[in-house]
C-alpha cells in the first residue's frame, strides 16, 4: 500500500513538472501581463509582434475580446490586458500598426 501511494505522489509530480516546463516553452502568453513583460515593450514594435509576446488583448476600446484573433483597426483604438498583479494591467495604443504608447496601473 505505501509503494502504490509513493509511486502515485511520484508520477503526480512528474506530470506537473511536465505541465510547467510546456507552458514556458513559447513565449505568447494569453494569460495575465508581468511587469517584465511590459518593460519588454518598445515604442515602434509591430502590432503582430506585441500579440505574439502578450496573447491576445482582453478589452479593446474597454469592451472585452473573446475572438480567436485580432487585427489592428486604427490609432484611436485601445488595447488592454489584464495584469497578474490584483487590480492591474496595461493599456497599448498603436499608430500605423506600431506602438505607439504604452500605459500600466499596478504592476510590480
Amino acid at each position: 500500500m505505501k509503494k502504490t501511494i509513493w509511486i502515485f505522489i511520484l508520477l503526480t509530480a512528474f506530470v506537473i513538472f511536465l505541465t510547467g516546463c510546456e507552458e514556458g516553452a513559447g513565449q505568447s502568453s494569453d494569460g495575465p501581463v508581468t511587469i517584465q513583460q511590459y518593460n519588454q515593450l518598445e515604442n515602434r514594435m509591430e502590432f503582430d509582434d506585441v500579440i505574439e509576446m502578450l496573447g491576445q488583448p482582453d478589452l479593446i476600446n474597454f469592451k472585452e475580446h473573446n475572438e480567436e484573433e485580432v487585427e489592428y483597426i486604427d490609432a484611436n483604438t485601445m488595447y488592454s490586458w489584464d495584469g497578474a498583479a490584483p487590480n492591474s494591467g496595461i493599456t497599448l495604443r498603436f499608430r500605423d500598426g506600431k506602438l505607439s504608447s504604452k500605459d500600466q496601473v499596478g504592476l510590480e
